[in-house]
């Protein structure tokens, strides 16, 4: 994709970005303007559970519970049993006692009422609570049913003690402020803790909340100052104990003394017990410990708040936000991952503001994400694919080199979305034989081919590239330098790769040469990559191989020794004989004539063992089935008269007429065994043993000559086939001409080998190995 298409196809995503921003934030707002209980309820109730904040051990529970009835009977009780209870805890030296207990009728003729209003007196610090009737009618104000005058009168303070069941049922929230206008009266925890803090016994603070006008507030009734009770555990997190045990006075003291003591009914079916978010299996919580939580919070300092609504849909907002800034920032990569992490963020959120006493639910933010999610999914997706077609089309209508497998008619059926699917697949394919193309243009180019960027670094690299430097699976990522490195001796490396600092710039190898391990010579070119995306691409830096070229320049300085050394010697020699025969010692005519046959004679076997060379060499071969037995029988058959003549024996072995099937030139192949016997009369005293032998092992069939000759020395071998080249004196009587340099040529031609061992003094022996006609015998 070049950088103009791709800033096209990000401007299209960005108009579709800023549009959906817009309806995320709406819709967010408009959600977190909702109240969705039961979501919030669970994320609240799952947070709340898990807090570590420990209860607080001033606060000591007083249960009416199942014991207590047993042993002082039926509820209600007397007020008798009450005032008893409030001297005892007096006479303990408790700090302060609320009374979760109604007073609301007269008992008999009222004398337990005073008696109980005298208790309380005289202890001064007990906290009772009045009630509050429901509705009559709908709009009527509730009627509220203050304490006895005996009781309130003597009271430290007087509450409600109302609570905020929600829509699941469970109780989560209280008003600290509720009442008549006029007459609202604090909570009855707030009572307490207010006396609390007047006597030094805690920290004072504003009462917490928002003044948030209820939707149950009607003109003449009005609650405020909302807040969420902290729970500390589930029920029976703070220490309480028995009713009758205090009265009988099995609690210490010790135990009692400078406790705030909250005094309510926690038995099975009596008092008010309410569903809350942490009571667990045990079903409820008994409306005194709810007390107790609260007054505990209040203690610490540490009570929910609610956000305002204002205030919650700004922040409601701001995950939507966040994540739609971080997907721009990012230039809309990393969608799933960023959504993933800000849906963590919004709940770590959501639990340190909880945990730091402010309730923001995150219901809003979590559906407005999921509402951009998937809005950014479909608008993005739709996006893209429209793109991709106009660019499949755009690319559809331009040349297409690459060869195809087969007509396809475009897909004609499916929706759009399925027809955009399927011309993107098409449009893949196309791409990817594009690509596997040019890695097959490049890996069929005759010469070794290396792809390089301004570093000099291998970013592809043909086959015969990767053949040359000894790994098939590639070299890409590596440094030229060091794969070229890879091949070349290390006894001769050439200048421009060990002097890394004066060629640098692959520019500089140009028309650079050097040879590897294997003796093959190369000459460099570099040529600039110029493509359409980059001014600059890169490097192509080609090997040529000038292994033949070099061979033949030898080959030709050879000839030219050859033809003004060995050519001109026969020559020379019948000028010297002419010359010597015109003087003073003239040979005889017999001998003169003798003598100058023979000069003739090396002169046209030169001229026709390079006649020979020259054909096999440049000329076309008429191959055809063959038995190497019958060409080894033709060859004897010629070299019969030259061993007649040198008394020399010839032996064969193992031939018949149908042995040693190949495929080859019948020609060619008697004239190259032919020379090799020929070789082996020559250099063999008389009377010795050429042998001449064809056998079939497997799919070679392997033709030998031995002789018992002068030998070949060790050190002339491996340049014995050599073209033009001549040997030691010493060890020869005369040069070996061009005749093995042809038998070798011929072998090449017939994909075959040969080989020769020689001991000097001793003989030698020529071995030509031939793989075997395979459809021999079908």
């Amino acid at each position: 994709m070049s950088i103009l298409t791709s800033e096209a196809l990000f401007r299209r995503l960005f108009f579709q970005w800023g549009l959906l921003l817009l309806i995320a934030l709406a819709a967010t707002g408009w959600l977190a303007s909702r109240d969705f209980v039961q979501l919030n309820a669970s994320v609240y109730d799952r947070l709340i559970a898990w807090s570590d904040k420990p209860v607080n051990d001033d606060i000591l529970i007083v249960a009416v519970d199942d014991r207590s009835l047993r042993e002082i009977g039926r509820w209600p009780w007397s007020r008798l049993v009450h005032a008893a209870l409030v001297d005892r805890l007096r006479e303990a030296g408790v700090q302060a006692v609320m009374m979760d207990i109604l007073f609301l009728e007269a008992e008999g003729d009222g004398k337990a009422d005073r008696r109980l209003g005298d208790a309380m007196a005289r202890a001064g610090n007990v906290y009772v609570p009045l009630a509050r009737a429901p509705m009559a009618t709908p709009g009527a104000p509730p009627v509220v049913y203050p304490p006895l005058p005996d009781i309130a009168d003597n009271a430290a303070g007087i509450g409600h003690i109302n609570v905020e069941a929600d829509l699941d049922g469970k109780v989560r929230r209280l008003y600290l402020c509720e009442g008549v206008i006029g007459q609202v009266v604090p909570h009855l925890t707030w009572a307490l803790f207010d006396s609390l803090v007047s006597k030094g016994l805690a920290t004072g603070m504003a009462m917490p909340g928002e003044e948030i006008q209820s939707i149950h507030n009607t003109p003449s009734w009005h609650r405020d100052h909302l807040v969420r009770v902290p729970f500390r555990g589930s029920p029976g997190a703070f220490p309480r104990v028995s009713y009758s045990s205090v009265l009988l006075g099995e609690v210490p003291d010790e135990l009692l003394k400078d406790r705030i003591v909250l005094v309510g009914a926690t038995a099975s079916g009596l008092g008010d017990r309410y569903a809350v978010p942490v009571s667990g299996r045990m079903g409820t919580m008994a409306g005194v410990e709810i007390q107790a939580n609260l007054l505990n919070g209040l203690m610490d300092g540490y009570v929910i708040t609610e956000l305002g609504n204002a205030t919650r849909i700004l922040l409601s907002m701001v995950p939507v936000l966040a994540l739609m800034i971080a997907l721009l920032v990012s230039r809309m990569r990393y969608v799933h991952a960023l959504m993933a992490l800000m849906v963590g963020l919004t709940m770590a959120a959501c639990a340190l503001a909880l945990r730091l006493g402010i309730w923001w639910p995150p219901a809003a933010s979590l559906m407005g994400l999921v509402l951009f999610y998937l809005l950014w999914q479909w608008r993005s997706q739709s996006v893209i694919l429209r793109w991709f077609s106009t660019e499949i089309e755009s690319l559809s209508s331009e040349p297409n080199m690459v060869p195809e497998a087969g007509g396809s008619s475009g897909m004609r059926w499916g929706s759009t979305l399925h027809r955009r699917v399927m011309a993107l697949e098409a449009g893949v394919q196309q791409l990817r034989a594009s690509r596997r193309f040019v890695t097959d243009m490049l890996d069929s180019l005759p010469v070794v081919t290396f792809l390089v960027d301004g570093e000099a670094k291998v970013k592809a690299a043909n086959r015969k590239a990767r053949w040359l430097v000894g790994n098939p699976a590639g070299v890409e990522s590596w440094k030229l330098r060091d794969a070229l490195l890879t091949v070349v001796p290390a006894d001769a490396v050439p200048v421009f790769l060990s002097e890394a600092g004066r060629f640098a710039d692959v520019r500089h190898w140009h028309g650079q040469a050097f040879f590897d391990r294997w003796g093959n010579h190369y000459r460099i070119e570099v040529a600039p990559l110029w493509t359409a995306i980059t001014l600059d691409a890169g490097w192509l830096i080609s090997l040529v191989d000038m292994t033949g070229e070099r061979r033949a320049a030898e080959q030709r300085a050879h000839m030219l020794r050859f033809l003004s050394h060995d050519m001109k010697a026969p020559q020379a020699s019948m000028l010297a004989l002419l010359d010597m025969q015109n003087g003073t010692a003239a040979l005889p005519a017999r001998e003169f004539h003798e003598r100058l046959e023979r000069q003739v004679r090396s002169a046209l076997d030169m001229i026709e063992d390079f006649m020979q060379l020259a054909k096999v060499e440049f000329g076309a071969l008429d191959f055809r089935e063959v038995l190497l037995a019958n060409i080894a029988m033709d060859a004897l058959d010629r070299a019969w008269p030259l061993a007649q003549a040198k008394g020399i024996r010839l032996e064969s072995d193992n031939l018949d007429d149908d042995g040693g099937p190949i495929w080859g030139d019948q020609g060619f192949l008697v004239r190259a065994v032919f020379n090799l016997l020929e070789n082996a009369i020559k250099y063999s005293p008389p009377r010795s043993v050429v042998t001449l032998s064809v056998l079939q092992s497997g799919d070679r069939v392997i033709c030998q000559v031995s002789d018992q000759g002068i030998g070949i020395a060790s050190h002339d071998i491996p340049y014995l086939f050599e073209s033009y080249r001549r040997f030691d004196a010493d060890n020869m009587a005369t040069g070996l001409g061009l005749g093995l340099a042809f038998v070798k040529t011929v072998m090449d031609k017939h994909n075959g080998e040969i080989q020769c061992r020689s001991v000097v003094r001793q003989g030698s022996t020529f071995t030509l190995n031939f793989p075997a006609y395979a459809d021999a015998g079908d």
